[in-house]
C-alpha cells in the first residue's frame, strides 16, 4: 500500500537566518523535511518505527 507524504506548510522562526517566515514541511513513512523558504535552511529528521507485539 502506497502511503502519500504530508505536505505542510507552517509560519515559525528559521533556525539559521532567525527571519520568522513560512516553513516547508514533508512528512513521509520514515522522514521528516522542514525547509525555511528565505535561506533554504532545511533540517531532516529520521523514524526509527518499531512493531510492539500486542499483549495476549
Amino acid at each position: 500500500m502506497e502511503i502519500k507524504p504530508w505536505k505542510l506548510n507552517k509560519a515559525a522562526r528559521c533556525a539559521h537566518c532567525k527571519d520568522a517566515t513560512i516553513h516547508s514541511i514533508i512528512i513521509d513513512r520514515y522522514k521528516m523535511k522542514i525547509k525555511c523558504r528565505d535561506c533554504g535552511f532545511t533540517r531532516f529528521y529520521n523514524f526509527h518505527v518499531v512493531n510492539i507485539p500486542k499483549r495476549r
